[in-house]
This record gives structure tokens, sequence and C-alpha cells, in this order.
């Protein structure tokens, strides 16, 4: 005989309910920003007001844990390393840009709906590096393939891949304009300037402190 009782579900554990509350909760921030309420919390989580704060201290608490989800599930780590490592160089850091400005605009969407604000003592902001230095390493794996063509070391060239779409990507310091992949791969690649070689010499570490 076949038993068609429904098997009740297994409870989740606490840091499971945060985790399935903050995951809930990143939509509403978009949208609502900190004017989200208890109320709409609940809801969107299906649960009770009183299950919410049985696992966050407070709002503040459930918004830090919101913004943490955010950035995990914004991991471009695998998505780096799918990049075919055949592809030529400019389409290497076209691909790189794209994954790179995808994620910093998911969170810039995020962090202006919020706000910035300094977390309390008692709340204190992880910063995953582990997950930054896992895509710097995947970069520059992809950057090794291409190491003929560079004129710096992957390693740099990574950082710089890096450095540029942030600053070309983030609302404030890009003054509002939408560069794309392209563009910021363009001048990466190719600069300002007319020619390929560097106009300004590097110094030289071994000569600079030199004595007489």
């Amino acid at each position: 005989m076949v038993d068609d009782k429904p098997t009740r579900a297994k409870p989740l554990s606490r840091e499971g309910r945060r985790q399935a509350i903050a995951d809930a909760v990143i939509p509403l921030l978009k949208q609502h920003g900190r004017s989200v309420t208890s109320r709409q919390i609940a809801e969107a989580a299906g649960v009770a007001e009183g299950t919410v704060y049985s696992v966050f201290v407070d709002k503040e608490d459930l918004i830090h844990a919101a913004v943490e989800r955010n950035a995990e599930h914004a991991s471009i780590v695998e998505d780096v390393a799918s990049i075919p490592v055949d592809l030529p160089l400019a389409a290497t850091v076209v691909a790189v840009v794209d994954l790179v400005q995808h994620r910093l605009r998911d969170m810039f969407t995020l962090m202006a709906a919020i706000g910035f604000r300094p977390p309390a003592a008692d709340h204190p902001r992880r910063v995953n590096r582990a997950e930054s230095d896992a895509v710097a390493e995947r970069i520059v794996a992809l950057l090794e393939h291409h190491r003929a063509e560079l004129r710096i070391p992957p390693q740099r060239a990574a950082a710089l891949i890096r450095i540029t779409t942030l600053s070309m990507t983030h609302p404030m310091i890009s003054d509002g304009e939408a560069f794309t992949p392209e563009d910021i791969a363009d001048l990466l690649l190719h600069g300002i300037a007319n020619g390929s070689r560097p106009i300004i010499a590097q110094p030289d570490p071994a000569s600079e402190f030199a004595t007489a």
C-alpha cells in the first residue's frame, strides 16, 4: 500500500533560515531600499514577522546579511573559469570585463537603494577576500595563455583590468557615462595615445635610489 501522506519538510537550521530570509529580501531592498517593512519581509520570506527577528537581531542585521548573500549570488568565479582559453586576447579581455561589469552593476544597484552606512561595531561587514582572490587567479590564468602578447606580467594586467573596469563602471567615478566592455577593453589594450609603446618611461627601481 502506498502512503499518500505528504512528507513534512525538514526544518531549516538557524543559519539556513537566515540565508532563506536574506535571499527573499534582496529584491525588496533593490525596490524599496531601507523603507522596506517587516511585514513585506515576512511575506516575501513566507514566515511570520517573529520568525524573522528570531534569527536576526534587527532589520540592520538582516540588511547586512542580504548584502553579503547578494555578493555570493553575484560571484563570477566559475563564469570567468568557463571563458575559453583559445579566444583571441581582445575577446578574452572583453569577456572578462563584461562579467566583472555585470557583477559590479548588480552590487551598485543594491548599494544605491539602501545607501552606504559604515557597519556598526555589532554588525561587522565581512569582505569575501577568498572570492575576490579566486576571480583574480582565474583572470591571471586566462592571460597566461597570452603572455607573449602582453607588455606587462599577467598578474599586473589582471589587476589593471579589474581596477579600470571598476572606475569606468562606478556611476560616481565615470560621471554616469555608460562605458561598454568593448570601450574598456579598447582602452586597456590600446590606451589613448597613438602607437603601441608607452610614452612615459618607467623608472628603474635599482637606479632610483642609487647613491653617487
